[in-house]
C-alpha cells in the first residue's frame, strides 16, 4: 500500500474516532455519568449570594434634674476640682458604655450672676457657662422645658441657647407652652450600624406644664412629629417631692402616648415617683434628682437613670433618615420639612430597657456628689419605681 494510502486511512480512523467520542461523552452527560462542564449546556440556573441585612443598634442614658448654681457652684468652688467637681463621680456609671446621655438641666446658663443667699431665698437660679466644658464631658443633650430656664428673662434663655450650641450640646423645649413652635426638636443621636457610626434623627418634645395644662394644639406637636419620626417626651410638672403621680400627670402622660409618643420621662417633683407601661410603651412619672444641692432627706439623693438600648434593621425607608441625619444636629434644622417633602414613613424601633440607681445621700462628705448606687439603692429602686411589672408590660 502506498504512503498516501495510508495517511488517508490512518485520518478517516481519527476522524471517526473524534466522531465516535463526542456522541458517547454527549451520552454521558444525559445520563448524568458525570457532570457537563460546559455552563452553556447546563440546566441549573445562576443564583445571587444573599443580601446582608444592616442592623443599627444604640444605648442610651435619660436622667433627672441637672444643676450647678447655688450651692453646687459653692462648694465646686471650694474643691480643688473648681468646675469639674459637680460630675467627678459620674464616671462610676460607665457612660463610654453608651452612646449618649440626656437629662433635664434646671437653670439659665448664662452669664448674669444671681447672688447666693437671692438664689436661695428666692429660688431664682443662674448657672455659669463655665461649668459647660466639664459638663459637656458627660451630657449630650438637654430639655429646657422647666420652671428655671426663664429664671434670668428671654436674655437669659437666649444665652443659654446660645451657650449651649457653642459647647456642641443638642437641646429642646421652652419654659413657655404658648411657644408652641419650639417645643419639639428633630435631635440627632448617635448610632451604630454594623459597627459604623452614624446620626439617627429623633424628635424630643418638652413640657413644662406647671403654670397650666398644655392644650390640645400645643400637644398636636407630638402628633405632628410622630408622623414621622419615634418622638420622646419630657414633661415637667407634678407635685414637689410627691413620692406618686398625681391623677393629672397620669392623665396627661397617657395622652402624649395615645398621640404617638414612643415613651416619656418625666421631672419635677425631685423624688422619683413609678414608672408604668401603658399600651406596651414606657411612663417615667419622675427621675428625681441628678446633680442638684438638695439634701435634706433620702428622697431628694436618689435618682433613678434609665438605660434606653434601641435596634432596628436598615431598610431603604431608614437608610433615608440615617443620611439626613448629621443636618439633624443643629437648632432649628429642617429635618421634618425634609422628611416630608420626600414622602418617608416614620420607622419603627425595637426598645429594651433597665434601670440604674444614683445617690448622694452622705452629705457630710465627697458622697454629697451624684454616684453609682449600692445594691441596697439599686433594690428600693426597683420596688419604688414598680419595675418588674412595668418590665412585664413593654412591648
Amino acid at each position: 500500500m502506498s504512503q498516501s494510502k495510508q495517511q488517508i486511512i490512518f485520518s478517516l480512523i481519527g476522524l471517526l474516532l473524534l466522531v465516535s467520542g463526542l456522541f458517547f461523552l454527549r451520552t454521558f452527560h444525559i445520563f448524568g455519568i458525570f457532570p457537563k462542564q460546559d455552563s452553556a449546556l447546563t440546566d441549573q440556573p445562576k443564583t445571587s449570594p444573599p443580601t446582608k441585612t444592616s442592623i443599627m443598634q444604640a444605648s442610651y442614658l435619660i436622667s433627672g434634674d441637672v444643676f450647678w448654681g447655688r450651692g453646687i457652684d459653692y462648694f465646686a468652688q471650694q474643691s480643688p476640682l473648681k468646675y469639674d467637681w459637680p460630675f467627678s463621680r459620674l464616671s462610676e456609671f460607665n457612660p463610654d458604655k453608651y452612646d449618649g446621655w440626656i437629662a433635664d438641666i434646671e437653670c439659665p446658663v448664662t452669664d448674669k450672676k444671681i447672688p447666693y443667699q437671692v438664689q436661695v431665698d428666692s429660688l431664682i437660679f443662674a448657672c455659669s457657662p463655665d461649668y459647660l466644658p466639664a459638663a459637656s464631658k458627660w451630657f449630650d443633650v438637654f430639655t429646657l422645658a422647666n420652671n428655671h430656664t426663664s429664671n434670668t428673662g428671654p436674655d437669659g434663655f437666649a444665652d443659654t441657647r446660645t451657650n449651649l450650641a457653642k459647647a456642641g450640646r443638642q437641646f429642646f423645649g421652652h419654659w413657655d407652652l404658648s411657644q408652641r413652635q419650639d417645643l419639639c426638636e428633630v435631635i440627632a443621636l448617635k448610632v451604630k450600624v454594623d459597627s459604623q457610626a452614624k446620626k439617627l434623627p429623633i424628635a424630643m418634645c418638652g413640657y413644662h406644664w406647671l403654670a397650666r395644662m398644655p392644650s390640645d394644639d400645643e400637644l398636636a406637636q407630638i402628633s405632628q412629629y410622630a408622623a414621622y419620626f419615634p418622638v420622646w417626651v419630657f414633661p415637667h410638672g407634678g407635685t414637689e417631692y410627691s413620692t406618686v403621680a398625681t391623677p393629672a400627670q397620669q392623665e396627661l402622660y397617657r395622652k402624649m402616648i395615645d398621640l404617638g409618643a414612643d415613651a416619656v420621662f418625666a421631672d419635677h417633683p425631685h423624688v422619683v415617683e413609678p414608672t408604668e407601661a401603658y399600651k406596651g410603651k414606657l411612663i417615667v412619672y419622675n427621675l428625681g434628682n441628678l446633680i442638684f444641692d438638695q439634701w435634706f432627706d433620702q428622697e431628694v439623693t436618689k435618682s433613678l437613670i434609665v438605660n434606653v438600648a434601641l435596634s432596628a434593621s436598615v431598610d431603604k425607608n431608614l437608610q433615608a433618615y440615617l443620611d439626613m441625619g448629621e443636618s439633624c444636629a443643629v437648632f432649628k434644622d429642617n429635618c421634618l420639612e425634609t422628611a416630608q417633602t420626600k414622602g418617608l414613613k416614620a420607622y419603627k424601633l425595637k426598645y429594651s430597657y433597665s434601670i440604674i440607681a444614683g445617690d448622694s445621700s452622705n452629705a457630710s462628705s465627697d458622697d454629697r456628689l451624684k454616684h453609682l448606687g449600692s445594691p441596697t439603692v439599686q433594690e428600693w429602686l426597683l420596688k419604688r419605681t414598680n419595675w418588674p411589672t412595668t418590665l412585664s408590660g413593654l412591648n
